[in-house]
């Protein structure tokens, strides 16, 4: 019960202290070239693949924030690292929810989520985080998932 209780007070803790909105998983694009701004960002560079393109945003804390967008122009899947969680609640959208209650009753760290609509890891500590979320029906054909990183 007290891991729980840490658990979910580094995730609010990470949330309030996060800089702006983030590209939120399963909209447009367009959720990604806005952060750009609302980020401040420091660098935002894009990488294409064949099937899929990468926007890395370096946030003025540290946190590099990756965002996998299919050729749809959907954003399937989002990667973090860094000093600093980004807002959670804003990159899972409509899926936070769903992680909320997965995590729950799970105890300890790190906190995972891995069911058919949504997979999210997120681990680390105070100055070092890391994880990621996707969504696997939003996955590009030929995708290996391993990449969201």
């Amino acid at each position: 019960m007290l891991s729980t209780s840490i658990a979910r007070a580094m995730l609010g803790a990470g949330c309030a202290l996060s800089f702006a909105a983030h590209a939120t998983l399963g909209q447009n694009v367009s959720s990604v070239d806005s952060d750009q701004t609302s980020l401040h960002a420091v660098a935002h560079t894009i990488t294409t693949q064949s099937a899929y393109s990468v926007h890395l945003v370096a946030m003025p804390s540290g946190t590099l924030v990756r965002e996998y967008v299919a050729p749809n122009g959907i954003v399937f899947g989002v990667a973090w690292q860094g000093p600093t969680l980004p807002d959670l609640k804003t990159m899972l959208g409509a899926s936070f929810d769903q992680y909320v209650a997965a995590t729950a009753t799970r105890r300890g760290t790190p906190l995972a989520v891995s069911g058919s609509d949504l997979v999210v890891f997120s681990g680390g500590h105070l100055r070092a985080f890391a994880g990621y979320a996707y969504l696997p029906q939003v996955v590009p054909a030929g995708v290996d998932v391993g990449v969201i990183q």
